[in-house]
């Protein structure tokens, strides 16, 4: 589940349509939203699922200490940096609380409007020069939450 999300987030359209960097705060913003769609679809399926979804998030921390690793940062560094990613993790959940609709329900104007925003304002990082196409990227999550809520086997 972990490496079809990563998949989605690497989608080349993610980049070169909705102007996010393909940088590692653009990689981080587009592969956290697609965990987060994954486990959206897996809450409703029952423990086990989300026990499945529990061991994914685990999976995609080891895979950003690795990737932290690979882009130099230094072995004292590691921790605080992944303590940011975990507060903007949470942040980031808080968000889909409130933006991803139930099951069965699609989402409200409203909510698409505070996810396109929230994009918009951090998709990018530091380091986007153009603006971040929020609202295609908003209804890109939302249609890829609606895909898995329908696959056979989602999540």
């Amino acid at each position: 589940m972990y490496a079809r999300a990563v998949a989605r987030g690497r989608r080349p359209e993610l980049y070169a349509t909705f102007r996010v960097p393909d940088t590692p705060a653009g990689r981080f913003e587009m592969i956290a939203w697609q965990v987060l769609v994954e486990l959206a679809a897996l809450a409703e399926r029952g423990e086990e699922a989300r026990r499945l979804g529990q061991e994914m998030v685990d999976r995609m921390f080891v895979d950003m200490d690795r990737s932290l690793r690979e882009l130099g940062v230094g072995d004292l560094s590691v921790g605080r940096e992944m303590n940011k990613l975990g507060e903007a993790w949470q942040a980031r959940i808080a968000l889909a609380e409130r933006v991803l609709p139930p099951p069965g329900a699609t989402a409200a104007p409203e909510q698409v409007a505070e996810l396109a925003a929230f994009l918009e304002r951090n998709a990018a990082g530091d380091e986007g020069d153009a603006p971040v196409d929020g609202a295609g990227l908003a209804r890109d999550i939302m249609d890829t939450l609606v895909l898995l809520r329908s696959a056979p086997d989602a999540g």
